[in-house]
C-alpha cells in the first residue's frame, strides 16, 4: 500500500521539493507513520548517521517523540540505531508525512541528480519510530519498497552468515543488505535477477509482493527499480529529456514530469540507469490515440485534493448532466456511483474510479490507475490511454473500452460486463471470472498477454487475438495438484473446485455467431477511438469453461 518514488537525471539536479511533491501526490498510500528520502550525495569521508534517545556529539537534530538524529565522526557502538554509513549516499527519514522532511531537517533546496523516496503505510512493523521508516541502507546501497516479504526469515539468515548486519525487524531492510551483497558478488543487474528468482543464491530470493527502487553509490552511481514476477505491486516508469522516474502511481510521475512518456512495468521486469545508459528487460508501452481539446468551462482539478474533487464532480454532474474536468492527476473516486450523464476527464484518473457505476458515459482522455470500473453495473467507460491493475473487477454490467494496455488481473471476478482492450494485458487475465466477455485485440500493442490466464474461471468468455501458448492459460503445477487431491482423500474430503483441464481453449477464426457478437463491440471501439480495426479472418484464442 505504500508509495515509492525515484528519479534519475543525466542533466540538471533535482530539488527535494520535487521529490516531496511526487510523494505527496500519493498521500492516500501513506500515513503520518513514516516517510523518507535518500539521495546521491558524495562526501570526502563516510557519513555515519544514527537515531538515539540522547544527543551525541555536536551534530544532531531533535525529532518529534524525543528522539535524536545524530551524525557521528566515526563508527562506534552507541545506545541507538545506526542507519547510514556511506560516503556516497545521504538519508533523511521521519515519523510523519513527506512534506515534514525538509521542515524538520531544514534541507529546503537540497539538490541531487538521484533520489528515492517513500511514504509509509505500516503493515508488519510499527510506525512509531523513525528507524522503521524507509529508505533503508546497507553500505552504499539504499532502497525503498512497497510490499510485504514472506521470505524475511530466510533472507535474514542468508545475510547473517555473509555480512555484518543489524536489523530493526522491518522486512524491507533485508532487501538493502541482499542487494549490497549480491551486487558485490555478481554485479547489479544479475543481483536484481537473483532477488527475483534465486537461481544461484536460493535463500536470497524475495517472496511476496514487492516493488523496489534503489540507489547504488559510487563514483559512477546506479539507479534502478524492479517489480515482483507476479506483479502484485504496481510500478510505473516515466522518461523525458534525460530524466528517468519510477513511482507506485502514474500521478506521482506526472506531478514532476508532465510531458513524460509513462508506462507500467510488468511482473519480473526491471530498469537500471548508469551514466547515459538504460538497461533491463523492460518494454516501453506508451500508447495513446489523438485526444480532443477540453472546453473552456472545464473544472480545474488542480484546485482540489485527491479526494474532494469526486464530490464536486458528482454534484455538478447531477446539476448539469454533462461535466468536463482538466488537470486530473491521481484524483480518486471519479465517476463512482454514476447513474447518468456524461463525464469527460483529461489527465490521469486515480485509483478506485468508475466504481459501482450503473449508467452514463465516462470518457478518460489519458490513463487510469488501479481498480477502475470495480463492481460496475452499467453505462460505458472509455479510456483513451492505458489502465492499471484489476480493471473491471467484479463488474456485473456495462462496457469498458481501453485504447492501450491493461495491467494485471484485468477482468478479475468479472460477473457480466464486457471489457475490450485495444492493446495487451498483464498476468491473471480473467482470474475467477464468472460471467461476461473479455476481448483483447492486440491491435494498438501486439505484445503477448501475460500468463496465468483464466485461473479459477467458472463462466464467461475470453477472446484474445492471435495464438496464445496453451501453457499460458490457467497454468497449474500438476504434481502439486495431485498431492493436494491425495491429501483431501486422506482426510475424507471431496474436491469441488474447477481444474485447469475444465477450461476449453480453441485457436481458430471466429464463427458467425461469435463475429456478430464481437463486431458489435469492435464497431463501438472504432467509433470511440477513431480506429478501423477488423477481425474477420483473424485467428483468435477463445477461452471458456467446458460445458
Amino acid at each position: 500500500m505504500c508509495g515509492i518514488f525515484g528519479i534519475y537525471s543525466t542533466s540538471s539536479e533535482v530539488p527535494i521539493e520535487l521529490v516531496v511533491r511526487a510523494l505527496a501526490t500519493m498521500r492516500e498510500r501513506g500515513t503520518p507513520h513514516g516517510a523518507g528520502v535518500a539521495l546521491y550525495r558524495p562526501s570526502d569521508r563516510p557519513r555515519i548517521k544514527a537515531f538515539s534517545y540522547k544527543p551525541i556529539g555536536e551534530k544532531f537534530i531533535q525529532l518529534p517523540g524525543n528522539i535524536f538524529d545524530v551524525e557521528l565522526n566515526e563508527y562506534k557502538d552507541i545506545e541507538g540505531y545506526i542507519y547510514l554509513n556511506s560516503k556516497w549516499i545521504d538519508i533523511y527519514k521521519v515519523v510523519g508525512w513527506p512534506e515534514d522532511i525538509p521542515r524538520i531537517y531544514g534541507v529546503d533546496g537540497l539538490k541531487s541528480k538521484i533520489w528515492i523516496g517513500h511514504t509509509r503505510y505500516p503493515t508488519n512493523s510499527p510506525g512509531r519510530m523513525p528507524y522503521y521508516s524507509h529508505p533503508f541502507a546497507a553500505g552504499d546501497v539504499a532502497i525503498v519498497h512497497n510490499g510485504d516479504l514472506s521470505s524475511y526469515g530466510a533472507n535474514v539468515n542468508f545475510i547473517k552468515y555473509r555480512m555484518h548486519a543489524k536489523f530493526t525487524g522491518n522486512d524491507s531492510e533485508a532487501i538493502a543488505y541482499l542487494l549490497a551483497y549480491l551486487a558485490n558478488e555478481v554485479g547489479i543487474e544479475e543481483a536484481v535477477q537473483e532477488l527475483m528468482y534465486g537461481r544461484r543464491y536460493r535463500w536470497a530470493r524475495l517472496d511476496g509482493p514487492y516493488a523496489v527502487a534503489f540507489i547504488v553509490g559510487g563514483s559512477k552511481p546506479i539507479f534502478g527499480a524492479f517489480v515482483d514476477p507476479n506483479h502484485f505491486r504496481p510500478l510505473y516508469v516515466g522518461v523525458a529529456d534525460g530524466v528517468l522516474a519510477v513511482a507506485s502511481e502514474i500521478g506521482a510521475i506526472r506531478a514532476v514530469m508532465p510531458s513524460a512518456s509513462v508506462w507500467a512495468l510488468r511482473g519480473g521486469e526491471y530498469i537500471i540507469a548508469e551514466g547515459d545508459e538504460l538497461k533491463g528487460n523492460f518494454r516501453r508501452r506508451y500508447i495513446y490515440p489523438d485526444l480532443p481539446q477540453p472546453p473552456q468551462d472545464a473544472i480545474d482539478a488542480s484546485l482540489y485534493d485527491a479526494i474532494s474533487l469526486a464530490s464536486i464532480v458528482r454534484a455538478e454532474l447531477a446539476k448539469r448532466g454533462e461535466v468536463s474536468v482538466v488537470n486530473v492527476n491521481g484524483h480518486r473516486y471519479l465517476g463512482n456511483g454514476m447513474e447518468s450523464g456524461i463525464l469527460r476527464v483529461w489527465g490521469t484518473v486515480g485509483n478506485a474510479s468508475a466504481n459501482v457505476m450503473s449508467g452514463g458515459l465516462f470518457y478518460v482522455y489519458g490513463d487510469v490507475q488501479d481498480d477502475f470500473g470495480d463492481a460496475m453495473n452499467g453505462g460505458l467507460a472509455a479510456v483513451y490511454g492505458n489502465a492499471g491493475d484489476t480493471l473491471g473487477q467484479a463488474a456485473r454490467g456495462g462496457e469498458i473500452y481501453v485504447y492501450g494496455d491493461a495491467g494485471n488481473r484485468a477482468g478479475i471476478q468479472l460477473r457480466g460486463a464486457t471489457v475490450v482492450i485495444g492493446g495487451s494485458a498483464g498476468k491473471y487475465l480473467g482470474e475467477y471470472m464468472g460471467r461476461g466477455t473479455i476481448i483483447v485485440l492486440r491491435a494498438t500493442n501486439d505484445e503477448p498477454v501475460g500468463d496465468m490466464i483464466a485461473r479459477g474461471m467458472v463462466g464467461g468468455e475470453i477472446f484474445i487475438r492471435g495464438e496464445v501458448p496453451r501453457d499460458a492459460v490457467s497454468h497449474m503445477d500438476r504434481r502439486a495438484w495431485e498431492r493436494y487431491l491425495r491429501s483431501l482423500e486422506l482426510d475424507g474430503l471431496k474436491e469441488e473446485r474447477r481444474r485447469e483441464d475444465e477450461i476449453e481453449i480453441e485457436q481458430r477464426e471466429l464463427n458467425e455467431d461469435e463475429l456478430n457478437k464481437l463486431n458489435y463491440y469492435i464497431k463501438r471501439f472504432n467509433e470511440i477511438f477513431n480506429e478501423n480495426i477488423k477481425i474477420e479472418n483473424d485467428i483468435f484464442t477463445i477461452i471458456k469453461p467446458k460445458r
